[in-house]
């Protein structure tokens, strides 16, 4: 072990019991045991727990499996021993197997057992008690921990310890130290004796302090020359990429602000491109700080963790911290498992966030026209698409904006399956508004028939253009930007602009009576000294009155005063508050109630559309994205509130889809900008304010079921992969009030790929499916499955036709009746090109079974094998009564009583946990008449096929209750009823793995409960 001795004064009492050195406070504070055994741990193998085996009292301290000679319980002691002063240790303990003696030794150590010193040494008996009772005077002060051991060459047995004590000579308590944090990035942090790996690399003094958190100093910096005068820590090559890691400090102030924000900041030596965390502390108060993260490239690009208080702030008090580290919490994911972005699943299957998962989109914005609702956002696809990629189409080049001439269009009436309408060119040759150079942040609003698309032409000015329709025909009425184009001049000569403002960012909204009103503008800090505005009432947005035509001012604007304004105004009016929500900056330090969060959604209350002064903030809606959604998906806000269908929204962007990507391909958080919109539920507290808004991935449910009985794009889209969309002159069938315009394909389909819908009612059941196809190659096929990519197969589509050419093609439907998740999945022919395009798709069509007197009834169940206490889902349809019992047999027993909808029924069962294992029935009754019955084998329980045990595999309804409607349907399988005039059809059907029953209304009478 390669120990030394310490000096002692005093021999080591061996076996015998006898009083300890008397003393008012023990360092170790606690040594009996009796209350828990908090403070000690076992950080060299093995386990502790509480023991009633005591020398004093009804405690004591246990170890057990100890894995070697050094495994023991052991204390924390870092700072507490001084080289000057004397200490009494007493200690017992206790063995009971083994040898007949064994050697013990109390040891000190520091914690990377670099240096280690036996305290005391004792020959204990197996059964007895023996105790220690050593004076020493340690041979140096940083030792971290003190622990009980075996000798190296001896066992490894249990023992147990009591009556632990460490105290000064004199009796006088030593300054507890926190534990040393293991595996701490950082110098140490404690500031125990001093500050080395600390440095004021941007000015200011260092030095210790005795005002500390805990132990006996901090660290404390003054004389700061500006906001970046803090402590440094080198983090240089320390970082993983994708590893997550936990900083953790504290902090504390005692001049200026009552409350102010401190952050805790990486950046590179050069301090371009830093990654800041920060936290609010109260002025005279140890504060706690604590962040976790998953390291970013900027993580791993910095030379420098250091503590400062916001850029653009003037706040240069003094500060100290304690109990500084960076620690790593978890290794990075393994490598790669995708090297094409196609294939990455951007919006997982049962999630309604992103909206879309095929192109980016950003700064949303609502509109209701003839009761649908879309969504416009800047169309960030067109700048991945002129940026710098890696060779997996990975971005390199941050988003930057600057390309972008075209607004994206998508809508819904369900709130979950999206049609995506493509993009309308606005900027630039072929636009709308050619004279513009972009076209960013739009707010769209409806009146008299017309839609009226406003647009920021980066942040130089906002324009207008009208259109027809959601999707145009467009026209431009002014040929020029609204603002500031049409702007009295002597509001601007007046100083209405100041220097720095953006004009950008537009808001349209039309109250009750009619009248217009237009917001716009942003940034956190206007204005020329001495007239300097910001970041804390910036003052850098604006309202202004619209006359009827929409496209006119009506006056001059009217200045707001939104705390910690930043950009991307919106308008929204419940009952008869208004509500004006904005982007908070990324300077503003946060004052609950008067100032709001950095780069959150923060809203104002009034009881006029233009009374927007400060006394009206309300709050912050919704924080940063990055607090939702992680790595790479902070950065800027923008939001809309809206009402649709009796609910209230809450539309955003965030890096999803950007991140979902840098994930896979292994570069977590490398999402370069390019954002995705999202929309979740907006609720309101009673006295109005809104309760904060929670960014999720699940969204928000589906409103209304999707009818497929008609003709619909085949860019409805609630999940997909693999496929993207492009324009078609062709006109929509589905939406001709487009006036042509807005017609998109499914395009870039290949083998594997999916398009899926949510929420697709079938009711009695579909007979016929039909697709709108232009093979590129021949022999494809389209799979129709329900409830998943996976799940049960109830169409295949033959893309038949010339190549090149749109035909219409068409297949029979079975089994699909209720409501269930729809997927097309796409299929190439054998022996083609993995990677082949196979063919575009612009529309889908089903039609319905009859469902009229004589319609056949198709009952089917999920599968044909289930555990005993497992589940299996039933569907059926055209069911002939209104009401049907549904039961197990060999003996007959009742599972549940199910109302049947539209001929229609969908409920999962439960399989009696105690059934008899081997072949059963689930019959469908009608009274004394059965309906219906379908061929099942129980397996004893945890046996089966996957999913059949345990519930899993059908809905979570329980046994005796269900109705016409819900549940899901998983892989078909299995055989078919053994009615006499269905029985080749069912000897088909289980070839098959269909696992359905079909008969023309065919009943029999019950009589006794049969046995199988």
């Amino acid at each position: 072990m390669g120990v030394t001795a310490l000096i002692a004064s005093s021999v080591t009492a061996v076996g015998i019991s006898g009083a300890a050195y008397a003393a008012p406070t023990s360092i170790i504070q606690n040594g009996t045991f009796e209350s828990g055994i908090s403070g000690w741990s076992a950080p060299l193998g093995g386990t502790l727990s509480q023991s009633t085996d005591a020398k004093s009292g009804t405690k004591s301290l246990a170890i057990s499996g100890r894995t070697s000679f050094q495994s023991g319980p052991t204390a924390t002691v870092t700072g507490l021993l001084s080289t000057d002063a004397s200490y009494d240790l007493n200690l017992s303990l206790k063995f009971d197997t083994g040898r007949a003696t064994q050697n013990f030794n109390i040891v000190l150590c520091t914690s990377s057992r670099s240096r280690c010193d036996v305290v005391a040494s004792t020959t204990a008996t197996a059964g007895q008690w023996a105790s220690v009772q050593k004076t020493f005077t340690p041979l140096t002060s940083d030792y971290d921990i003190l622990f009980v051991e075996t000798p190296w060459n001896t066992d490894i047995q249990s023992f147990v310890i009591d009556d632990v004590s460490l105290t000064t000579d004199d009796g006088g308590p030593a300054v507890v130290e926190p534990p040393a944090v293991p595996g701490n990035l950082l110098p140490d942090g404690r500031f125990v004796s001093g500050f080395t790996g600390w440095t004021n690399t941007r000015g200011g003094t260092l030095a210790l302090s005795d005002d500390a958190a805990s132990g006996a100093h901090s660290l404390q910096v003054t004389g700061r020359e500006n906001t970046q005068s803090g402590p440094f820590a080198s983090v240089a090559d320390k970082i993983e990429l994708g590893a997550s890691y936990r900083l953790t400090g504290k902090l504390k102030y005692d001049e200026g602000n009552a409350t102010q924000q401190f952050n805790f900041t990486f950046c590179p030596t050069n301090f371009n491109g830093c990654a800041d965390y920060g936290h609010t502390f109260t002025k005279g108060e140890w504060g706690s700080f604590s962040q976790e993260f998953t390291a970013e490239a900027k993580h791993v690009a910095a030379g420098w963790l250091f503590v400062e208080t916001p850029w653009g702030s003037s706040a240069l008090q003094d500060f100290k911290v304690d109990e500084l580290s960076l620690v790593k919490i978890a290794d990075a994911p393994e490598g790669p498992e995708f090297t094409s972005l196609e294939k990455v699943q951007t919006k997982p299957v049962g999630d309604h966030n992103p909206l879309v998962g095929h192109k980016f989109g950003a700064d949303p914005h609502h509109l209701i026209y003839n009761g649908r609702l879309y969504i416009y956002s800047t169309d960030d696809t067109q700048q991945y698409e002129l940026n710098s990629k890696d060779a997996n189409g990975l971005p390199t080049q941050s988003n930057g904006y600057g390309g972008i001439t075209r607004l994206n269009v998508m809508s819904t009436s369900d709130m979950v399956n999206w049609v995506d309408h493509g993009s309308i060119p606005i900027a630039r040759e072929g636009g709308a508004a050619p004279w513009s150079r972009n076209s960013w942040a739009p707010a769209a609003i409806e009146k008299d028939g017309k839609v009226y698309l406003y647009f920021c032409d980066s942040g130089t000015g906002t324009a207008v253009v009208v259109g027809g329709s959601p999707l145009g025909p467009w026209n431009d009425p002014l040929g020029k930007k609204i603002i500031p184009d049409t702007v009295s001049r002597d509001y601007i000569a007046g100083g209405g602009f100041p220097a720095g403002m953006w004009l950008f960012d537009p808001e349209v909204f039309i109250d009750d009576d009619g009248q217009g009103y237009l917001y716009f503008g942003g940034n956190s800090q206007i204005g020329t000294a001495p007239n300097v505005q910001g970041p804390q009432n910036p003052k850098s947005t604006r309202v202004v009155k619209l006359k009827d035509d929409m496209v006119t001012l009506d006056g001059d604007p009217v200045e707001i005063d939104g705390p910690g304004m930043f950009e991307a105004s919106s308008m929204f009016k419940r009952g008869d508050t208004y509500y004006y929500s904005y982007s908070s900056n990324f300077q503003v330090n946060e004052v609950p109630g008067q100032y709001p969060s950095r780069g959150g959604i923060a809203y104002m209350m009034t009881d006029d559309p233009m009374k927007l002064g400060s006394s009206e903030y309300a709050g912050v809606a919704f924080q940063n994205q990055g607090t939702f959604f992680g790595a790479g998906n902070g950065g800027n806000n923008h939001s809309d509130m809206f009402t649709y269908k009796g609910e209230t929204y809450f539309t955003y962007h965030a890096q999803t889809r950007g991140a979902a990507w840098a994930a896979a391909l292994g570069t977590p958080g490398a999402t370069q900008g390019y954002r995705s919109v999202h929309i979740d539920k907006l609720e309101f507290n009673a006295d109005g304010t809104i309760k904060p808004i929670v960014g999720t991935r699940a969204g928000v449910a589906q409103v209304e079921s999707f009818d497929p009985y008609r003709t619909f794009e085949a860019e409805t889209l609630a999940w997909q992969l693999g496929i993207s969309t492009a324009k078609t002159d062709a006109a929509s069938v589905e939406f001709p009030e487009h006036n042509g315009g807005g017609n998109m394909v499914l395009s870039g389909v290949d083998d594997g790929d999916f398009a899926g819908v949510s929420g697709v009612d079938f009711g009695s059941g579909a007979k016929t499916v039909s697709a709108r196809v232009k093979p590129i190659v021949e022999g494809g096929s389209i799979q129709v499955r329900l409830d998943d990519v996976d799940g049960q197969v109830v169409a295949e589509i033959p893309v038949d036709g010339t190549v090149g050419e749109w035909t219409t093609v068409q297949a029979d439907v079975t089994g699909a009746a209720g409501e269930h998740d729809v997927f097309f999945v796409f299929a190439a022919p054998e022996g083609a090109d993995a990677d082949a395009d196979l063919f575009e798709v612009d529309n889908w069509a089903f039609t319905p079974v009859d469902d009229g007197p004589g319609a056949e009834l198709v009952a089917q169940l999920s599968r044909t094998e289930v555990a005993a206490g497992g589940s299996v889902t039933l569907t059926a349809s055209g069911v002939p009564s209104e009401a049907v019992e549904i039961g197990i047999e060999s003996t007959y027993r009742a599972l549940a009583n199910v109302e049947v909808s539209e001929g229609a029924l969908d409920i999962a069962l439960v399989i009696p946990a105690d059934i008899e294992p081997g072949a059963h029935h689930i019959v469908i009754r009608d009274g004394e008449t059965e309906l219906a019955r379908l061929a099942l084998t129980v397996t004893a329980a945890g046996t089966g096929t996957a999913g059949a045990g345990g519930g899993a595999g059908g809905s979570g309804t329980a046994a005796g209750t269900g109705s016409g409607t819900g549940g899901t349907l998983a892989n078909t399988g299995g055989d078919a009823g053994a009615a006499a005039n269905a029985a080749l059809l069912g000897a088909l059907l289980m070839a098959l793995g269909a696992g359905a029953w079909m008969t023309h209304r065919r009943r029999r009478a019950l009589g006794a409960t049969e046995s199988e």
